[in-house]
């Protein structure tokens, strides 16, 4: 459910690839016992070293580095927070695997399925943990109750998100207002947090619900994208017989329960759009073009919905 890096302008690239390999370099640091090396990681870090090392978008963090840097942030502290924000959506991928069922992740096996399911657990614990550990390094130690309470809240949302998109695996969802709910809560928490924290550090406080509508709006144009995408894969894999996996809540199939049959293609593309246009709309109106990068997202994206 995220962008691929071919949507990320190519201009970032050259700019944040040293940035992102520190990154990697600093949490391999953070999961490093004393005086030890990578062959004494006990296994919940070598789990959680396997997952990050396999790479990924890295959005969040690239996110999080771009508006940190248009709002005045040292370097240092546009890291600290970009490794935060990555740290804990790596989290969530982990226990999100396990919960889904899912035995791959950027081309090889999930970490439940390469270590197993009670490994899974500690190593996402892991990097929660390491998150909040990231964090300390900033440079303003007047600031940090104020970050860590904000990166609290917006995990606690995304954990709502995903416990609300467990239970509605078991309903018959009707109500795209129900889906959307979802949508903000599981993923657009974690993609506003970039921001809102670059804002908090910086001084502009009072953006926040700008970067939170624009995340928010992004997160579910891209959920609709990712679900038309999506929706002919989960029906061939159910076909299948491939039934151990549950089915993941999708517009289409929320459309369709609401009464709406051949357009539903059409409808979920419409409010998609609608979506992420107010995204880009809404990352126009942050302060020094912090939200640049997430406009130039959403725009491309749209333009493939």
């Amino acid at each position: 459910m995220y962008a691929s890096t071919a949507d990320v302008p190519a201009l970032v690239h050259d700019t944040v690839r040293d940035q992102t390999s520190a990154m990697d370099a600093w949490l391999v640091d953070l999961l490093q016992p004393e005086n030890g090396s990578t062959n004494t990681f006990p296994t919940s870090a070598r789990a959680a070293h396997y997952h990050v090392a396999a790479g990924g978008q890295r959005i969040r963090f690239l996110l999080a580095l771009d508006a940190g840097r248009a709002l005045g942030l040292t370097s240092g502290d546009a890291v600290c927070i970009a490794t935060a924000v990555e740290l804990l959506h790596n989290a969530s991928l982990i226990h999100d695997d396990l919960q889904d069922r899912d035995k791959f992740r950027r081309g090889l096996p999930s970490v439940w399925a390469a270590f197993g399911d009670d490994m899974a657990i500690c190593s996402g614990d892991l990097l929660l943990s390491s998150a909040y550990a990231a964090l300390a390094t900033f440079s303003s130690p007047e600031l940090l109750p104020a970050l860590i309470s904000l990166v609290h809240a917006r995990a606690a949302h995304a954990i709502a998100g995903q416990c609300a998109d467990l239970e509605a695996r078991s309903q018959t969802i009707d109500d795209v207002g129900a889906y959307e709910t979802i949508a903000i809560a599981k993923s657009g928490a974690l993609l506003g947090l970039p921001f809102e924290l670059a804002l908090v550090a910086s001084g502009y406080n009072n953006f926040r619900a700008v970067a939170r509508r624009a995340a928010d709006a992004f997160a579910v144009g891209y959920q609709i994208f990712d679900d038309i995408t999506d929706f002919g894969k989960d029906t061939g894999t159910r076909k299948a017989g491939h039934d151990s996996k549950p089915a993941s809540l999708n517009i289409l199939s929320v459309l369709r329960a609401a009464g709406h049959g051949a357009d539903a293609g059409q409808l979920a593309r419409t409010l998609g759009l609608k979506r992420l246009r107010t995204a880009a709309d809404e990352a126009e109106n942050l302060p020094k073009r912090s939200g640049a990068l997430l406009r130039e997202l959403a725009l491309r994206l749209a333009a493939r919905l």
